[in-house]
């Protein structure tokens, strides 16, 4: 129900902010603006260097606890949905970046917002893909330290951090109303962590009022033994994608041997199989048990060596080399929120003190996507959880309790290859079993949105701005309440290297898509009578499994 207000209150929103006369046209009549949010209203046709209007939406800080004294407070971009068939729907997306310790405000202004500013772009364009075009979305800074979020450092590890952020979204939902609203998750990279701990704890804690959650998207996610996810798969990767990866012959035998000494090829021939072949060994491969009962690598076996060993003789080859997407090559893009490569001086666009003060963030802090101190108070700065991933018990809870889990995965992502995730998968059990029983075969089908028009109207479509392409884009499978997605030419960052892919992947969480499979046009209004191929898609373009050339 749409809230009124007085004149009042009207007026002393339009004194407290610039342009109150626009705030008050743009925000008049929203149910999610009151006493307790005012202070965080963003005009949207005010933000540095976008030329466009992003809409209704709310900035700023909120505590991680209800105690008066808390000084530790997380940062959020808040944006209620622009679909208007949907706007009194009671659901809510959550979206996290992993690090540890990198923004959430990288998805936002680079893989899923309202405006898009990928690298090597000269200033940010309209994306029609943004996330808030189907449902209300907030995009949040955590844990404490990150980006614009502030305090102490004193979460130890995975539930501690889980813990912190349910008070302040327990804070967050009481200032907007968001009672009732089922609650989806969205997380990329260390989210793998993050995402299925944060979304297990709202499970436990019993109480839909705040914590209605109602499904999981993990976009190449660190959810499983990290030697199996990063070292095992990782010679294997080179030898499928050498064409992208040309180590030469000297270096590619060495990283073979390594693989054959390690146990990595043996692990590897043993279990990706559907259905799994058992459990696998407790013990890691190239692992092995003191007397004490500690666990120690084998010599040339140790957590990323084998992977850091591909990276150092694929960047011989292309000194451009992205783990993040493989296809990359020279030159590296300029990047207005620079990550892992800071060589250009331009600055951060959220540390510009203009930009800081349009989104209601504290203007004290530096800004930088990704913290250099740890966001773990423990006496290495390692996250507490390393031991325990989110597959041992917090990502079955989730599957098991939502029936609503999707694991995103890019086949260009090397700092996250895809057969460590399906490594993982198949000796983690949910719904009372092991792996998946069959192969993933399925099309991963992303529909027409118009691009087989004429040239005239394919300049003004719908997805100018943002070119993507559609039709068989990957291989996907569902068991169990658990969907894989596999895109073919997308990376680490899915949503930015699959904006429409990553659209129908929501559409599928928030329920609007039968499948991934599914020949349905888009839900929104405009792509709804878009015309899709009648031929069967046949099967999907990633072959599962695979590790080998060739396959």
């Amino acid at each position: 129900m749409k809230m009124l207000w007085t004149c009042a209150l009207v007026a002393a929103l339009c004194a407290a902010a610039p342009g109150g006369s626009r705030l008050r046209a743009r925000t008049d009549g929203s149910r999610f603006l009151n006493d307790n949010t005012k202070k965080f209203v963003v005009d949207g046709k005010s933000l540095p260097d976008i030329s466009f209007d992003l809409g209704e939406s709310y900035a700023g800080q909120l505590p991680i606890s209800n105690k008066t004294d808390e000084k530790s407070k997380l940062y959020f971009w808040f944006f209620p949905t622009a679909n208007e068939e949907h706007k009194e729907d009671k659901e809510v997306v959550i979206w996290l970046n992993g690090g540890p310790g990198c923004s959430s405000l990288l998805g936002f202004l680079q893989e899923n917002g309202p405006a898009m500013w990928s690298a090597g772009r000269a200033t940010p364009v309209q994306n029609p893909w943004s996330w808030h075009q189907l449902t209300n979305v907030v995009w949040v800074e955590q844990p404490v330290s990150v980006g614009f979020s502030e305090g102490e450092v004193t979460a130890r590890d995975e539930n501690e951090v889980a813990e912190q952020f349910l008070g302040f979204w327990r804070n967050l939902v009481d200032a907007f109303g968001l009672h009732d609203h089922k609650v989806f998750v969205a997380a990329e990279s260390y989210g793998g962590f993050y995402g299925p701990y944060i979304a297990s704890h709202m499970l436990d804690a019993a109480d839909r009022r705040f914590f209605d959650l109602s499904g999981l998207i993990v976009y190449d996610g660190v959810m499983f033994d990290q030697k199996v996810q990063f070292d095992v798969p990782a010679a294997r990767f080179a030898e499928q994608h050498y064409e992208l990866m040309p180590l030469g012959d000297t270096a590619r035998d060495q990283v073979q041997e390594v693989a054959r000494r390690c146990g990595y090829d043996d692990f590897i021939d043993k279990h990706l199989v559907f259905p799994p072949a058992g459990p696998a060994p407790a013990l890691a491969p190239g692992s092995r048990q003191e007397a004490n009962g500690s666990i120690v690598a084998e010599p040339g076996c140790r957590v990323n060596e084998q992977m850091g060993l591909v990276i150092s003789r694929a960047s011989r080859q292309n000194p451009c080399f992205d783990v993040y997407r493989i296809q990359h090559q020279c030159p590296v893009a300029s990047n207005v929120l620079p990550v892992d490569r800071p060589a250009e001086k331009q600055e951060p666009y959220f540390n510009r003190e203009d930009v800081k003060k349009a989104i209601n963030a504290p203007l004290g802090v530096n800004w930088t996507a990704c913290v250099s101190s740890s966001v773990f108070a423990t006496p290495d700065g390692q996250d507490g959880s390393q031991g325990h991933p989110s597959s041992d018990h917090e990502l079955p809870n989730v599957i098991d309790k939502t029936q609503n889990v999707i694991i995103a995965q890019g086949n260009m992502d090397y700092i996250i290859p895809l057969n460590g995730i399906l490594l993982g998968i198949q000796n983690m059990t949910w719904g009372g079993k092991l792996g998946f029983e069959s192969a993933p075969t399925d099309p991963f089908f992303v529909p027409n949105f118009g691009v087989n028009l004429s040239q005239a109207e394919l300049e003004s479509g719908f997805s100018q701005a943002v070119p993507v392409g559609w039709g068989v884009q990957g291989t996907t499978h569902t068991e169990r309440g658990l969907t894989l997605v596999v895109s073919a030419s997308s990376g680490h960052m899915g949503p930015a290297d699959s904006p429409a892919g990553a659209f129908r992947h929501l559409e599928k969480l928030l329920g609007r898509a039968k499948s991934l499979s599914d020949k349905e046009p888009f839900t929104l209004p405009q792509l709804r009578d878009v015309r899709q191929p009648e031929e069967p898609l046949g099967k999907g373009t990633v072959t599962i499994p695979c590790a080998k050339r060739g396959c």
